[in-house]
């Protein structure tokens, strides 16, 4: 299955620093074994696959985003298959998902969110 990234995660993608990503997924597509086609451009004439793999396996995640003016303090409850995670995890989930900072993950995902992380290691949390 196609998974579409912008431009600036292919580098950690391929350095092999970014090792998961983080998906809604309402239909539940997303299961171990599942094949992925790492791709930017998706459904335009830009399309490029630049890695192909497999999904290792997933956990379910779930932010709880609490703001002051839109902007990130701290204020985050984080679940990962049901148990809250520490700032310490918080932390090792924003890198290993491409971000070089917990304010840069919490700027991308601004808001109360629901998902799979999809790993491309056997790391878990």
């Amino acid at each position: 299955m196609i998974l579409s990234f912008k431009p600036q995660f292919v580098k950690p993608i391929k350095a092999g620093t970014k090792i998961h990503t983080i998906r809604k997924d309402p239909h539940g597509r997303w299961n171990p074994g599942r094949k992925i086609h790492f791709a930017t451009g998706v459904r335009t004439k830009h399309y490029e696959q630049f890695r192909s793999g497999v999904c290792v396996s997933t956990q379910e995640i779930y932010i709880k985003w609490c703001s002051r003016h839109g902007h990130w303090m701290g204020d985050t409850l984080t679940f990962v298959d049901g148990t809250a995670v520490k700032s310490d995890i918080i932390e090792q989930i924003a890198i290993n998902d491409g971000f070089e900072s917990v304010q840069d993950f919490f700027a991308w995902f601004s808001e109360d969110f629901s998902g799979k992380i999809i790993h491309f290691t056997d790391l878990r949390y």
